[in-house]
C-alpha cells in the first residue's frame, strides 16, 4: 500500500510538471498568421519562449497601451515586455530581474529644426513653444516620466493602440514639431538617408545613457510561475548571449558599446 501511494505521488508530480503554464501577453503587437513579429523585443519573448520547451505557452492580445496595464489587474494570467520599471510599476506587478531588451535612451526627435543643440533639456524645448507628441501610458524613464507628469498640457498626448506608430505618421505629415522615441525605431522606418534628412536627434538631458525593457506579469500565482520561468531562462549564458547578439549592428555606432557593456552587467558576465 506504501508504495503505491509513491507511485501515486509520483506520478502526479511529473504531470503537475508537465503541464505547461498558459499566458496572456498583453501588447501591441497585432500577431498575423501570415507575418512574422520583426521587433526585436518580441523576437526575444519568442525565443525565451522556445528554450523553455513548452514549460510556458504565450498567447497574444492586442491591446493600448493605457489598457495593458488595467488587463495586468484583472487578468491573473497575463504579462507584458519590454517596459520599464519604476516604483508605480513594481508596486502593481513583478519584473524579472534581468533586462529582455536594451535601448538607448529616448531621443527627442525634431523635424525642421536645424539650430537645436545634440543635447537639450525638456525645460527649454517646453519654453520654446514646440508641439511634441508622447504616449500615453508608455513609460520613457522615470526622469522624463515625472517632468511629462508636471507638465502634461504642454504636450500632446497620443491614446490608444499603436499610439506610438501615430506620432511617428504625425511629425512625417508636419503635424508635430516633435516627438520622444527611440532613434533605432524611427530610423528603421526611414530607411534612406534622404528620407531622414529634414530630421534631428537630440539627446535629452533628463534622460540617461541607456534604459532597460523588462517582463512584467500579474502578481498572481501564475503570474509569479511565469516570472520564475522566464528568469530562468534569461540566466541561460547561451541565451544571455543571444540577447547580447541581437543587439549588435541595430544602434548608432557610438551608441552600441553602452548598450552592450549595460547588458553584460545586468547580467553580472564578468569576462
Amino acid at each position: 500500500m506504501r508504495y503505491a501511494i509513491i507511485l501515486i505521488l509520483i506520478f502526479f508530480s511529473l504531470t503537475v510538471k508537465s503541464n505547461p503554464i498558459y499566458i496572456d501577453v498583453i501588447s501591441d503587437y497585432s500577431p498575423d498568421s501570415n507575418k512574422a513579429p520583426t521587433d526585436q523585443a518580441t523576437l526575444l519573448l519568442l525565443k525565451l519562449e522556445q528554450a523553455l520547451q513548452g514549460k510556458l505557452t504565450l498567447a497574444f492580445m492586442p491591446a493600448s497601451r493605457e489598457r495593458e496595464w488595467r488587463e495586468l489587474n484583472r487578468n491573473p494570467k497575463s504579462c507584458l515586455y519590454n517596459k520599464v520599471k519604476t516604483p508605480e510599476r513594481e508596486a502593481m506587478a513583478l519584473f524579472t530581474p534581468y533586462p529582455l531588451v536594451s535601448y538607448p535612451a529616448n531621443r527627442l526627435i525634431l523635424k525642421n529644426q536645424p539650430n537645436i543643440p545634440d543635447t537639450v533639456s525638456l525645460g527649454t524645448v517646453v519654453r520654446m513653444g514646440f508641439n511634441i507628441g508622447v504616449s500615453e501610458g508608455r513609460s520613457y524613464g522615470l526622469e522624463i516620466d515625472n517632468f511629462i507628469v508636471a507638465n502634461r498640457s504642454a504636450f500632446w498626448v497620443a491614446e490608444g493602440n499603436q499610439s506610438a506608430y501615430r506620432l511617428r505618421m504625425m511629425l512625417s505629415q508636419d503635424k508635430l514639431d516633435g516627438i520622444i522615441e527611440y532613434s533605432s525605431v524611427f530610423i528603421n522606418e526611414h530607411p534612406s538617408a534622404q528620407a531622414l534628412n529634414s530630421y534631428s536627434f537630440h539627446a535629452i538631458e533628463e534622460a540617461g545613457l541607456t534604459i532597460f525593457g523588462y517582463i512584467a506579469c500579474a502578481k498572481s500565482n501564475e503570474g509569479k510561475q511565469a516570472i520564475d520561468l522566464l528568469q530562468s531562462a534569461l540566466e541561460r549564458p547561451d541565451l544571455q548571449q543571444a540577447i547580447i547578439s541581437a543587439h549588435t549592428g541595430v544602434f548608432f555606432e557610438q551608441e552600441e558599446p553602452f548598450i552592450i557593456r549595460s547588458l553584460r552587467k545586468a547580467f553580472n558576465i564578468q569576462h
